[in-house]
């Protein structure tokens, strides 16, 4: 019988992750990513099972170098509306992610999984992101309100959106470095001041 998605199925497997980052936030190897890095983990990781699960059915202990190379490469790309900062530290991430699933035997083939992800070069990623051709409709139309295309959008909206299309991961992440600083609302900014600090943020974290 053919396998499809489910609702609860997928719950599941964000519930296992929530449990498992937790875990992997106490670790050096956590605390060696970057500051930005650190902010994005949480939502890199969430994703890369969201998106795995629904455009692909596979669990953790599923992943395959194909697969991974897919959602890195392909899914993240057209589904995730997010800044160059985010998808600069989704390979870094990603990598020492796996490294710890595998010590805490979650997965069998961390060694095969990080390889894929080695294989995968950074700019490549970024290309494949910055390219609008690659992005479906949703990610569209998040991309307009993260850089400020549609300044009047109720944050109830954007809440909704980044829940149902973007699998959690808030379209004003990079700006919240500080969990004392409340986040500062990335669709307030204009185009040429968000470019401004993005290009910074990318030449600081390359």
């Amino acid at each position: 019988m053919e396998r499809e998605y489910s609702e609860v199925e997928a719950e599941k497997h964000f519930e296992n992750n929530r449990l498992w980052f937790r875990r992997f936030q106490t670790t050096r190897s956590f605390r060696k990513l970057t500051q930005p890095e650190r902010a994005a983990a949480k939502y890199i990781t969430q994703a890369f099972v969201g998106l795995a699960y629904k455009y692909q059915l596979r669990s953790p202990r599923q992943y395959s170098a194909k697969s991974v190379k897919e959602v890195v490469m392909d899914l993240f790309p057209e589904k995730i509306a997010a800044t160059n900062v985010f998808f600069t530290s989704v390979i870094p991430v990603m990598h020492r992610y796996f490294v710890f699933l595998g010590v805490q035997h979650k997965i069998s083939n961390a060694k095969t999984l990080i390889r894929a992800l080695e294989s995968i070069k950074v700019r490549k990623l970024l290309d494949n992101h910055r390219d609008s051709s690659n992005w479906d409709s949703h990610k569209k139309l998040g991309m307009q309100v993260l850089m400020g295309y549609q300044p009047d959008v109720d944050s109830k909206k954007v809440t909704a959106y980044e829940e149902d299309f973007n699998m959690g991961v808030p379209l004003r992440f990079c700006f919240d470095f500080s969990v004392n600083r409340a986040p500062k609302n990335i669709i307030l900014l204009t185009e040429k001041l968000r470019k401004k600090f993005e290009n910074v943020m990318y030449e600081n974290n390359k």
